[in-house]
């Protein structure tokens, strides 16, 4: 079954950080993350925004602990649009692109199809969001 990137934080590492170094780690390209919500104030010597997910839920199965997992959105770090996929197969069976149209054969979870489903819908960079 098909699962999105992903895995635990670590220490001194954001949320959104972890989610930027495990899209790496397990499919090979360099992204940042993009928050759901606009910044409300700017950076400064002080605090900068971090981004905000999409979804966050709590789950069970798996876990000795309930886990909070956090779902954000990624693009690609500027200059690296050509870069190929490639798949760390020690952490996952493999990574592919899919669109909309793919979701409905693609072999996951109904809540990762259903996740997949809202962020193509929903990116915030309106070119590059999926037309329904």
């Amino acid at each position: 079954m098909g699962w999105a990137p992903g895995g635990h934080i670590e220490p001194g590492e954001s949320f959104a950080g972890t989610a930027v170094r495990e899209f790496k780690e397990e499919t090979g390209l360099l992204v940042e993350a993009i928050s759901s919500q606009p910044a409300i104030h700017p950076a400064d010597h002080n605090a900068a925004p971090e981004p905000v997910p999409f979804y966050v839920d709590i789950e069970r199965e798996g876990f000795p602990t309930p886990a909070l997992v956090q779902f954000f959105y990624v693009q690609r770090q500027p200059g690296t649009r050509e870069q190929a996929v490639e798949a760390q197969l020690e952490e996952v069976h493999g990574a592919a692109w899919f669109g909309l149209e793919d979701l409905d054969t693609l072999k996951t979870f109904d809540q990762v199809r259903s996740l997949a489903r809202f962020a193509l819908l929903n990116y915030p960079v309106a070119g590059e969001r999926a037309a329904s």
